[in-house]
């Protein structure tokens, strides 16, 4: 019988013993858990970066996968913790638009510059959703800053283990997501925005190669007063260049260099592309 393996991402780094915590929790309830760390150096607070984040990685994990995100400035809070229970996989989050990134029902077409909104979405069919709300599958005490280890990492273990969902509370009509903004066509020009900056400063839009226009080889990225012509193939090709990521995303870099502090752009900087 394979083990059941269980992912890890959050902000709260590896100065602390946080990390080691929720790990000692999750093995206490399931030795034969397989803990896999994804990133816990998530921006502290940053909902937005730790979606995408999990957004970009999660379907590389065997079917049956329990994956653990707690970015969670809410905590202690009246915002709800949640379990979502997709075809595939489950994952147990704060019910703060972390999980956005796991429905098409969140991509909107937006301004540029619009603000990433949340919004209440009913989950496709064939997924379900429940407020955690049976304190049996918590760590008691509970203390109100920490649900990562006293709610999130017991109720992983224990779906690990088999625990049935229905039981872990009380089913959700809706959960929270934000409105992730999609392309917008106007007057042969797409408008796009930045969703992202990785480790590198590079810089990831909300352009997919499907939304450029053909051939992409004549397309002009515009971006904070610069214009970059054409797709690149490596982040060699020159100084600042418009590639398509491994994750699929349009992204600007630098080469050998950080393109955020270059050009002086975080998420939500206007992106444009037109051809020629």
């Amino acid at each position: 019988m394979a083990r059941p393996t269980i992912t890890l991402i959050t902000d709260f780094g590896t100065t602390d013993g946080f990390v080691g915590v929720l790990k000692g929790v999750i093995l206490g309830i399931n030795p034969s858990a397989t803990i896999i760390d994804i990133t816990h150096e998530v921006p502290p607070q940053s909902i937005l970066a730790g979606a995408f984040i999990f957004g970009t990685v999660h379907r590389y994990f065997p079917a049956g996968t329990v994956h653990l995100v707690v970015v969670d400035p809410g905590v202690g809070t009246s915002r709800r913790p949640i379990l979502v229970i997709g075809p595939h996989a489950c994952y147990v989050a704060p019910d703060n638009g972390v999980l956005s990134y796991l429905f098409p029902e969140a991509k909107v077409p937006s301004a540029p510059g619009a603000a990433f909104t949340p919004i209440q979405i009913s989950l496709p069919e064939g997924w379900h959703a429940y407020h955690l709300t049976n304190s049996h599958y918590w760590r008691h005490p509970v203390s109100s800053t920490f649900h990562g280890r006293d709610v999130f990492a017991s109720v992983a273990a224990y779906l690990s283990n088999g625990v049935q969902a229905d039981s872990m509370g009380d089913p959700l009509e809706t959960i929270t997501a934000f409105t992730i903004p999609a392309p917008v066509v106007g007057g042969g020009t797409l408008f796009g925005c930045t969703l992202y900056t990785d480790h590198y400063g590079n810089l990831i839009t909300n352009f997919t190669a499907a939304d450029l226009p053909q051939p992409a080889t004549k397309v002009t990225v515009h971006i904070a007063g610069r214009a970059i012509k054409g797709m690149a193939a490596s982040y060699q090709d020159a100084d600042l260049v418009a590639l398509i990521g491994s994750h699929g995303y349009l992204e600007v870099a630098a080469r050998n260099g950080n393109a955020a502090k270059l050009l002086g752009v975080s998420a939500g900087g206007e992106v444009t592309v037109t051809m020629g």
